[in-house]
This record gives C-alpha cells, structure tokens and sequence, in this order.
C-alpha cells in the first residue's frame, strides 16, 4: 500500500496552526517534523512542547534532535501519543539507544529510524533491524522545499535486504514528476510537504501524488 501523508514543518505557533487546520482539511494523516539546530543544517522548529496534534489527526513525528530523549517521553505521555516516532539514526548513540528502548516498550508507538544522504544502510544495520519503517531524508532538515536526490534510491535494496519487513519511506522534494519512479523502486510512504502547502489546491494536490503512486508501473 501507497501512502502519500503531508508534513507540518513550522517555526511557530502561528504557522504550526495554519498547517494543521489546511492538512486537516484535506488527510486524516499528518506527519510532524521537529528539529533543533543539533544537526548542521536543521534550523531550530516549534517547541515539542507545543506541537500537540487533536485527536482527529493521526500522525508521525520525526524528532531530528542529537538528544531525543526529553521529546520521545513528552510525545509517549500525552493522551494521544503518535503513531510512529522517528528518531535521526545520526543522533548520539547512547541517546539513541535509550530512546529506541522508550519506543519499542509502548503499547501504542512504533518505531521509525531517518537516514542522512551520507549514511549507508550497511553502517546501521543494527538500528534498521529494530525499525517499522526507514525514511531515506533528502530534503533540507528542517525545511519545506529542496530536491530529491533520486540516487538514494540506491538504498532501498540494501535496507530490504537487512529488514524485509520493514516500511520504506521519503521525505524530501517529492513531486508530480518524481513520485511514480519513487513509488517504482519501493518507496512505500511519502511525506510531502511544499508541494501540497504551496498549492493552489492542497486537497487535490494530495489525490493526484497518491494517484501517481499506487498506478506506477
């Protein structure tokens, strides 16, 4: 199954707002990116604190944090933890590891594990084997926007062969013209975020990507 979810990538309280009532609006699926300036391009988004979703959204967070402990337990204690949290394979290791542990003992969350453009499946096959899903980043951290750099396609047999069972992701320049050739070589769920937010019509904008999607041949 194709999935096409849009993002919320706001600096904000004003903006994070705006993004959650036109996503929606339009998907009953948003996914949240919350970076701190920890990573050399991220630039610093909302406060996890808050950036709490209503119940009528379900939704992914992905924390690009070196320390992602405080935002892990924060998101797994409120009454409607999310549904999968991504965690930057980069981060600290030890931070990792004990976020990993937060993850995989909740009853409700399951675990994502994102990848930089410079890492290599292979360095962290230990990580992947623990993830539901792997999301091959090739956007500008903390940004809507950038290009997608179709040869990290490359990695998605080398997850697969690590973790057959595990969800393959992106996030980063996804568009009309790139979606299908994702979709082809086993992207299985796309985050888009400037294409649907800065469209004339967002809703049918999403149709259209999803469209693309599941018809590639």
């Amino acid at each position: 199954m194709k999935l096409v979810v849009p993002t919320i990538t706001a600096k904000d309280a004003h903006n994070f707002r705006t993004q959650t009532e036109l996503i929606a609006g339009i998907s009953d699926y948003a996914h949240l990116d919350l970076a701190s300036s920890d990573f050399s391009s991220a630039s610093e988004l909302i406060n996890y604190k808050n950036a709490y979703l209503e119940p009528v959204l379900t939704y992914s967070v992905h924390l690009m944090y070196e320390n992602p402990i405080p935002a892990v337990k924060h998101l797994l204690e409120l009454p409607e933890p999310p549904k999968m949290i991504i965690l930057q394979a980069e981060s600290d290791s030890i931070q990792l590891l004990e976020a990993i542990k937060l993850i995989k003992d909740s009853p409700t969350t399951s675990l994502g594990l994102a990848i930089l453009q410079k890492t290599q499946p292979e360095d962290i096959s230990q990580l992947i084997l623990m993830a539901s899903q792997v999301l091959i980043f090739s956007g500008n951290l903390g940004q809507h926007g950038g290009s997608a750099d179709l040869s990290l396609i490359s990695k998605i047999p080398k997850i697969k062969k690590i973790n057959p069972n595990t969800e393959i992701a992106w996030d980063g320049g996804i568009n009309s013209n790139n979606i299908s050739e994702l979709s082809k070589a086993g992207v299985d769920v796309f985050y888009v975020g400037g294409q649907i937010h800065k469209s004339s019509d967002p809703y049918q904008k999403v149709r259209d990507l999803q469209e693309l999607a599941e018809t590639a041949d």
